[in-house]
């Protein structure tokens, strides 16, 4: 498992046309991996380029509706206009 998860860093290196290096994998990876680990990973690309053909290098973003985002913003105005509310509540008590 982790010899793929360097193999998606190398995944995307290639993606990006950079030659995937020990270094260039190693600052690619979003998760610690032994050296060795790298290294082996490293290593079986150069033997088979082809194996890195059918991995994912991340997931493609997801697109929000407008709609869900409008939507999410007057939620959030009005909890927002709640909680200042409440504030005013609590500070007229003092």
């Amino acid at each position: 498992m982790s010899q793929q998860i360097a193999l998606i860093a190398i995944k995307a290196l290639l993606d990006e046309n950079k030659q995937p290096t020990l270094a260039l994998v190693k600052g690619k990876l979003t998760t610690r991996l032994p050296m060795p680990t790298v290294i082996a990973a490293l290593n079986a690309f150069k033997k088979d380029p082809s194996i890195v053909e059918n991995l994912v290098a991340e997931a493609p973003p997801v697109k929000k509706e407008p709609k869900a985002i409008e939507q999410r913003v007057t939620e959030l105005e009005s909890q927002v206009q709640r909680l200042l509310q409440r504030i005013e509540q609590l500070e007229a008590k003092n």
